[in-house]
């Protein structure tokens, strides 16, 4: 169960369902049987409402997984949305050239990859590393599989670009 931002529609903030919303479909969710929940996008980050989406997630006992590019995740956030019930963490790299770059729709911004390493290693979540191949990446494989090794943390996965939106 996906809950959607996508930044490259101009209208996609305007259109998005607010917290009462999204607490309520959590909530009809979870009566219906639903057992997982994925916080996904665009970029779930941005949501300022993310904390207390998990929470209600956790609290109807959804297995909640936080799909991120972690651009924006630091360990405080971090330290609320686990405190909040989150359990897993996916980060969506599209290189691996060092320092790690994460290319956004838009532009190419850098993080500290040891940064997010020691926090999200250290916190005891589960965490996937997910590196998207695409035309411009496809020779970077065997550096990103080697990236995933070194966090010493499994299941690593390679994944194709799904082909809409901006990537097409």
């Amino acid at each position: 169960m996906p809950l959607l931002f996508e930044p490259a529609q101009a209208r996609g903030r305007r259109a998005e369902l607010d917290t009462a919303t999204w607490l309520r479909v959590l909530d009809e969710a979870a009566a219906l049987g639903v057992l997982h929940v994925h916080f996904s996008g665009g970029e779930p980050l941005l949501r300022k409402d993310l904390v207390d989406l998990v929470r209600r997630a956790a609290e109807r006992q959804l297995y909640s997984n936080l799909i991120t590019s972690a651009v924006s995740l630091d360990a405080q956030r971090l330290a609320e949305l686990q405190d909040a019930g989150l359990e897993h963490v996916q980060i969506s790299f599209q290189d691996a050239l060092p320092p790690t770059r994460i290319a956004l729709p838009v532009t190419t911004v850098r993080m500290n990859a040891s940064s997010w390493r020691r926090g999200l290693c250290a916190s005891g979540l589960a965490l996937t590393l997910n590196f998207v191949v695409h035309r411009q990446n496809a020779e970077q494989v065997p550096a990103m599989l080697a990236a995933g090794r070194s966090t010493g943390r499994r299941p690593n996965r390679i994944a194709h670009v799904q082909y809409y939106g901006w990537a097409l």
